[in-house]
């Protein structure tokens, strides 16, 4: 009997790549993913505490697979799982608590609950390359982080910085290529510390310029990088090569000094908003994202200000914007001067719009201009199939006008609140050719 699985994530890339491991891992020992919960033997639920929000999402998550499939052994793994593994393991139906991301512990649970269906693995499922099960794939380059912001867990729950050797890397790139994968997103905990514990101490921006020449690459993208990791060495390579999408999310967290200072962060504003106008001017099409935190303790209207002030002047594109939860065992849990729920709502709302129309003017920007995009599949509504920019926008193009999972030139005919529309710019015939440059890879990039 040849048992199935079915996996659910919570949270960010990172945890996407950790349960693309586990799904490789698993495979390796002949199981085989469930189309549905209902139908699988194993559920494992991947789950987040960055957020009080996100706890709650990974209890709810257990309670309605253990309801869906009780026969299931259910499996909760990651980093709730390594925060409070008593408070996941006191859930009805959870049969196995494994903290981080690890998927040995939960391969052995299988093992163990499935005696002699499952086969020896059949190859180094450690080094596997994975993916999100989506057009686009994600590889991890790092874990951990050695910063200490007030308010954050996620050192304690993923441990200090660890680098993936560079060469590992590479094979993991090589066999997502092989798998047909147009673009990679390297992602990390803090993807800029990449190297720094390695022998050597090769940096993000060597790995980089060892990957582009890979054969038949089509696009890398990074993910959230820290600001103090954005060297003007980085920001030269990023604005000659045409392999890297140009596309940063940079956290800026508030616009205020004495907000970033409580929070423990290694920059402060003038530092933050310096390093957008480098960028900006060094590569003006850009797409430039933020996480801010809202609602910080003792966070007053004037530091919230600041935080407007310094984004309405910004080239930013688009936020992330998070209400502050207190994260237990961080120093800010203990902080005077909680903001009322009411007035988090009111500043997230107003920062929320003002990333909407930013975003809006980012796009119209773009309008007759012609744009390398992956295609990723239909709208939610249909009648259209969805492509994504290099920098980090989307494009809705007619229905069948290109092949999906390509990188293809678009021309963007109209922007506005709801998106964007092209269309696919069709090439001459002499110029035709197939693999991966005919699906717009190097020679076809922003």
């Amino acid at each position: 009997m040849r048992r199935t699985f079915y996996l659910h994530t919570l949270g960010c890339k990172l945890n996407q790549d950790d349960t693309a491991s586990l799904a490789a891992a698993l495979a390796a020992r002949g199981m085989r993913p469930a189309a549905c919960p209902e139908e699988a033997d194993l559920l494992v639920v991947n789950t987040c505490t960055v957020t009080g929000r996100a706890d709650a999402d990974g209890r709810q998550a257990l309670r309605r697979m253990a309801r869906t499939n009780p026969r299931a052994r259910l499996v909760a793994m990651g980093c709730y799982a390594r925060r409070d593994p008593d408070a996941l393991a006191a859930l009805p139906g959870v049969d196995l608590v494994s903290g981080g991301s690890d998927p040995e512990p939960v391969v052995a649970a299988a093992a163990a609950a499935f005696p002699g269906d499952l086969t020896v693995a059949s190859e180094p499922y450690h080094a596997a390359p994975t993916a999100s099960g989506r057009t686009r794939a994600t590889l991890k380059i790092q874990d951990g982080c050695n910063l200490a912001c007030s308010y954050c867990i996620i050192p304690a729950v993923r441990g200090r910085s660890r680098s993936i050797p560079a060469a590992e890397v590479e094979a993991s790139l090589r066999r997502l290529l092989d798998a047909g994968f147009v673009e990679i997103i390297l992602t990390g905990v803090n993807s800029g510390d990449y190297g720094r514990d390695l022998p050597g101490h090769e940096d993000l921006l060597g790995l980089l310029r060892r990957l582009v020449r890979l054969p038949g690459l089509g696009r890398l993208r990074l993910n959230s990088l820290e600001p103090r990791t954005v060297t003007g060495d980085l920001i030269a390579f990023l604005a000659d090569t045409q392999q890297v999408a140009p596309h940063l999310q940079i956290p800026l967290q508030s616009g205020s000094d004495r907000v970033l200072a409580q929070m423990r962060r290694n920059y402060r504003s003038g530092d933050y908003a310096r390093l957008l106008e480098r960028l900006h001017r060094r590569i003006p099409d850009m797409g430039l994202g933020a996480d801010v935190i809202v609602g910080f303790p003792g966070e007053t209207e004037e530091d919230f200000r600041a935080t407007e002030r310094l984004i309405e002047d910004s080239p930013l594109a688009y936020l992330h914007v998070f209400s502050y939860s207190p994260r237990p065992g961080t120093d800010a849990a203990g902080l005077p001067g909680s903001v009322p729920a009411a007035e988090i709502r009111s500043r997230s709302a107003r920062l929320r719009s003002m990333a909407a129309r930013k975003g809006e003017e980012f796009r119209r920007r773009f309008v007759g201009r012609t744009l390398t995009s992956l295609t990723l599949g239909a709208t939610a509504q249909g009648g259209a199939i969805r492509a994504l920019t290099g920098n980090f926008f989307e494009v809705a193009l007619p229905v069948a006008s290109a092949p999906l999972n390509r990188l293809v030139p678009v021309t963007v005919t109209w922007a506005g609140q709801e998106g964007a529309w092209g269309v696919p710019v069709v090439p001459e015939p002499a110029a035709a050719a197939t693999g991966h440059q005919a699906a717009g890879g190097p020679a076809a990039s922003l």
